[in-house]
């Protein structure tokens, strides 16, 4: 039981925290709101959606707890550079992975959660 199959990043501006993510991820969030008061952005995959940012009473954004990697495609430097332009934070830039082949580094977002991303080079 290895593979992630959901996950939530909170928000506490959902309209901002999605703008913020279609723009990084460069990808257009599906709005969801099954009037619970809970409204999400899902973050969409190759077979559906894979993630969501969340906001409500459940949902506090903030840099400590689980961290999420996002695959940053042939070079994360491409996200990275987005990810200033979209109104969030480098906070580790990029740098190579010790124990793998790779790149990794980690952002702030629009919400002041601690976000990762990978990348091959």
């Amino acid at each position: 039981m290895a593979a992630v199959n959901w996950f939530e990043i909170p928000a506490s501006d959902l309209a901002r925290a999605t703008a913020f993510y279609e723009r990084v991820l460069e990808a257009e969030l599906i709005p969801e709101d099954i009037g619970d008061g809970l409204p999400k952005s899902l973050i969409p995959g190759a077979d559906g959606p894979i993630g969501a940012v969340a906001q409500g009473r459940d949902w506090t954004p903030s840099n400590r707890g689980t961290l999420v990697y996002f695959d940053g495609g042939d070079d994360l430097q491409d996200v990275l550079d987005r990810v200033t332009a979209a109104g969030g934070q480098i906070v580790e830039p990029k740098q190579t992975v010790d124990a793998t082949s790779g790149y990794w580094a980690r952002f702030l977002d629009t919400e002041g959660n601690l976000i990762g991303v990978l990348s091959p080079r």
